[in-house]
């Protein structure tokens, strides 16, 4: 991409939710195999401390902010605002695409239990989707049998909704052995999609505390609040740097 730039030393894809839907899109309908990374300020920390993850997720085809506040920081460094992209609109019109085309989806989660909770909230809008899924289980399958169930599949579309360790793990390690056409690493964000726009039950609701009772319901809460703080941090130190 011509608009990469540089967040913490980590290279991000300056682009819209119309070029960044255009790109996939085009990597869906091109031979070989692509990578989407969704980064997220905890993967920022993780690639700076780890050289040769930094190396792997630059060679992503598309690497995109996961979250609002990646997003703005992209808007810091580039001192503008630049035109939006939003992660909701990007994922809804790449599963809507992948569904008109009639696509093979595989969803990977870390267990059977966030698997049918994110497969149940693609079907409530897209009833008619057919997308199966592999997991982590308690008895903690390795990854090389998790990508081995990955290539009996061989997906047109693969969503990793996994910790931000293991997907880097398996990027690392399985990047050229894994059979699918995109690879779309979306750590939390596909099932903190499904929590915001999921029901609250009615005992939750009579308190007024649905917002709270998603908030916790999401993955990594606490560690992305403390990553988005860091984050915020080290651009106003840049910021002084600069002034002085």
């Amino acid at each position: 991409m011509e608009k990469r730039i540089q967040l913490l030393d980590i290279a991000l894809d300056s682009v819209s939710t119309k070029d960044a839907v255009e790109c996939t899109v085009r990597y869906l309908e091109e031979e070989g195999s692509r990578v989407v990374y969704l980064v997220n300020s905890e993967t920022l920390f993780l690639l700076k401390k780890e050289q040769e993850w930094k190396s792997l997720v630059a060679e992503s085809e598309l690497i995109l902010p996961a979250n609002a506040n990646v997003s703005a920081s992209i808007d810091h460094v580039l001192g503008h605002k630049r035109e939006s992209f939003f992660l909701e609109s990007y994922i809804d019109a790449v599963l809507d695409y992948s569904i008109e085309m009639g696509h093979e989806m595989l969803i990977v989660a870390e267990n059977e239990s966030k698997f049918t909770f994110m497969q149940e909230s693609i079907h409530e809008k897209r009833p008619l989707v057919t997308i199966s899924g592999v997991y982590m289980t308690e008895t903690e399958q390795s990854l090389g049998h998790i990508v081995n169930e990955i290539n009996s599949v061989a997906p047109d579309i693969l969503l990793f909704a996994l910790n931000e360790q293991e997907q880097l793990t398996i990027l690392k390690q399985y990047r050229n052995q894994i059979n699918a056409g995109l690879m779309l690493f979306t750590g939390n964000t596909l099932y903190n999609q499904a929590v915001s726009e999921s029901q609250v039950p009615q005992s939750i609701e009579k308190l007024k505390i649905g917002n709270l009772y998603k908030w916790f319901r999401m993955g990594g809460r606490w560690k992305a609040f403390w990553a988005n703080v860091k984050i915020k941090f080290h651009l106003k130190q840049l910021g002084k740097e600069d002034d002085e």
